[in-house]
């Protein structure tokens, strides 16, 4: 099972050097092959890294990196860098 990073302190924030700000709009969206393709024009990323529960993901940290949080229906929870 993997683990989740540590949240994130108050009043601090990290840089986005992945783009994820720039897609904030797609949180709450199915993530369909046009989203997935939106996502991918609109942060300019092309490491994105599609997570539902239960995948299992390297622990390596990569800021360049766009990390999709999915639900198990496959809807977007989250978006961050790493």
């Amino acid at each position: 099972m993997a683990q989740r990073p540590a949240p994130q302190k108050q009043g601090t924030r990290q840089p986005d050097t992945c783009g994820s700000h720039t897609v904030t709009r797609f949180v709450g969206s199915d993530a369909t092959p046009s989203v997935r393709h939106a996502i991918t024009v609109a942060s300019g990323q092309e490491q994105i890294r599609w997570i539902k529960p239960g995948t299992a993901v390297t622990q390596d940290f990569r800021a360049d990196r766009l990390n999709v949080i999915l639900d198990q229906a496959g809807r977007i929870l989250t978006m961050r860098c790493g």
